[in-house]
């Protein structure tokens, strides 16, 4: 009896134990359904984000049209010099938004003379405030570069930056140009989107900053303003945002900060830096060792009484020494090239500068079409050109142009990144050239108008019917699978610049005869069927629009022209 109680007993614990493993197994089956359904849905939420995310900034790209700048690690301060002024300005960015500063605000303007190393902090500033994680993005100003140069890209550049890095602020704006697809930068008020951002978390974890470089290298006196008031204005009005400017001390921008109250900015004169004489000689003496060691000098080189005489010249600008190592890196004879710097007294403010740009030039300065190629580089200020354009532009042999590229390299350089265009080095050189200390003066005028007729004669011997050779007109250029090559092989660089800045030389030329000097080629042009094969290039190079803005200029031009040129027959 008790046996078969024993038996039961253990049958009903089997049954038991096995209902308890199926209901346990059916639990674990309904988690891990749960666990996989909840995972497929957090990777769809994320794959709907990501997409959502990827769609939003194409359509900004698109839309707002940014400029690719940002700071370079390699072009910054050298390390240790500067150190004071960027500890300031990192402790000015971590500044809490609550703890109100009356002579902090959300703007800091840095300013400067040329050459005084503005741009180098600028790169040191953006390098320690994005290991920070404070960094927006930058703008780096540039004359000789079209998109640089223009305060229209500035705003959208700014608002498409800080909505990569901050999502509620991309949403806002992708909302906006979907809903308004007539929406643009150009289409919009000055403040572009910036109205938004009180709207916005006004408490973020870091405040995040943009930087502008080299603002005195943008756009004139007049359009400036207008991108100043948007900056200030929206830094007003978002706790977390700072902006940070650095120019040359341009009168418009200096009145600009005057107008607005003490307590909404900073400034900081790069002149009163007490620290920057240290630094330009902890600069020299780092320049002149890795000269030293290349030419198998005393380290010790050059003897204290004449490095003190180099500092006195530099006058607190590191683009004089930059400049001096870069001009003795290349020389015959590096001591006797330094005693020939150190002749004379030294000059105050630039004087010194343009004496040494002066000493570079002196073994060109009476060689033939050296100085059209100056003019060339001097007035190539919508879009630096490449040796090739430049001998054809001038009627130099392009080895001749790249010798003496090469001879100056201590002035002008290759920029890479724009397929080895030619750019001054320093805007001081630049400076220098419409400069009456240069022996060699450009009137800048009369260059634009020898730059204007330069570009008529390369347009007239260069432009013809079906320049591409297209087998079928009706196509749209979309739909010409090769064109970007046929474009590469049949329209050169000089012929594709002087369509894209005929009209920006020669509308920037003045008097009467400047002007009278191009009315030939202009009749020559406008009266034949170039204007037709001009605007066959434009089309297929994509730039269809500049041409409307081409002939607005010219039309200006011609009617405060009108006393001084003869009739001249312009498309309407």
């Amino acid at each position: 009896m008790e046996r078969e109680q024993e038996r039961k007993r253990a049958e009903q614990e089997r049954v038991e134990r096995k209902r308890v493993e199926r209901e346990q197994a059916e639990q674990e089956r309904v988690e891990r359904e749960r666990v996989e359904r909840e995972r497929v849905e957090r990777k769809r939420v994320e794959q709907e984000r990501v997409e959502q995310e990827r769609v939003e900034q194409e359509l900004l790209f698109r839309r707002l049209k940014p400029v690719e700048t940002g700071y370079h690690r390699k072009l910054r301060c050298m390390d240790g010099t500067r150190q004071s002024l960027l500890n300031q300005i990192v402790e000015w960015v971590a500044n809490k938004s609550g703890q109100q500063n009356v002579l902090q605000g959300n703007t800091y303007w840095i300013f400067g003379s040329p050459g005084i190393g503005k741009t180098s902090l600028a790169h040191s500033i953006c390098a320690n405030l994005h290991e920070r994680n404070h960094l927006i993005g930058a703008f780096f100003c540039q004359r000789d570069d079209s998109n640089l140069s223009e305060p229209i890209n500035i705003l959208p550049t700014f608002v498409y930056k800080l909505a990569i890095i901050f999502p509620p602020f991309r949403t806002i704006v992708a909302k906006h140009l979907r809903d308004d697809p007539n929406l643009t930068p150009e289409s919009m008020k000055g403040s572009l989107f910036l109205d938004f951002l009180p709207s916005l978390p006004r408490h973020l974890e870091h405040t995040l900053v943009f930087v502008i470089d080299a603002l005195d290298e943008c756009g004139n006196h007049q359009n400036r303003q207008d991108v100043l008031k948007s900056l200030t204005d929206a830094a007003a009005l978002a706790p977390w945002l700072k902006i940070i400017i650095t120019s040359r001390p341009e009168i418009d921008i200096e009145r600009f900060f005057r107008g607005l109250t003490s307590s909404s900015y900073s400034s900081y004169d790069l002149a009163t830096d007490q620290e920057a004489s240290d630094d330009l000689r902890t600069f020299a003496r780092s320049q002149f060792a890795s000269v030293a060691s290349r030419w198998h000098l005393d380290t010790a080189w050059p003897e204290e009484s004449d490095f003190n005489k180099l500092i006195s010249r530099a006058n607190g600008l590191f683009i004089f020494i930059k400049t001096l190592i870069l001009a003795l890196e290349i020389c015959e004879d590096v001591e006797e090239s330094l005693k020939e710097t150190l002749q004379g007294s030294a000059g105050t403010g630039l004087e010194s500068l343009y004496r040494l740009y002066s000493s570079i030039l002196k073994a060109h300065r009476n060689i033939g079409g050296f100085w059209r190629m100056i003019v060339v580089i001097t007035t190539a200020q919508y879009r630096p050109l490449c040796e090739e354009p430049i001998a054809k532009l001038t009627g130099v042999k392009p080895n001749l142009v790249k010798k003496w590229v090469d001879a100056l390299s201590s002035l002008l350089y290759r920029d890479e990144g724009a397929n080895g265009a030619i750019r001054v080095r320093h805007l001081s050189i630049s400076d220098f050239f419409l400069s009456d200390r240069c022996e060699y003066q450009v009137n800048l005028r009369k260059a634009h108008a020898q730059q204007g007729t330069a570009c008529f004669e390369t347009m007239v011997k260069g432009l013809r019917f079906n320049i591409c050779g297209l087998e079928d007109s009706r196509l749209a250029n979309a739909d010409i699978r090769d064109l970007p090559s046929r474009v590469k092989q049949n329209v050169s660089e000089p012929l594709q610049y002087s369509c894209l800045h005929w009209s920006d030389h020669l509308c920037s030329s003045a008097n009467r005869d400047e002007r009278l000097l191009v009315l030939g080629d202009l009749k020559t042009f406008f009266e034949g069927l170039y204007p037709l094969f001009w605007i066959e290039v434009l089309s297929i190079t994509g730039m269809v629009p500049i041409g409307a803005q081409s002939l607005r200029r010219l039309l200006s031009w011609v009617r405060v022209s009108t006393s001084s040129l003869l009739p001249v027959r312009i498309p309407s």
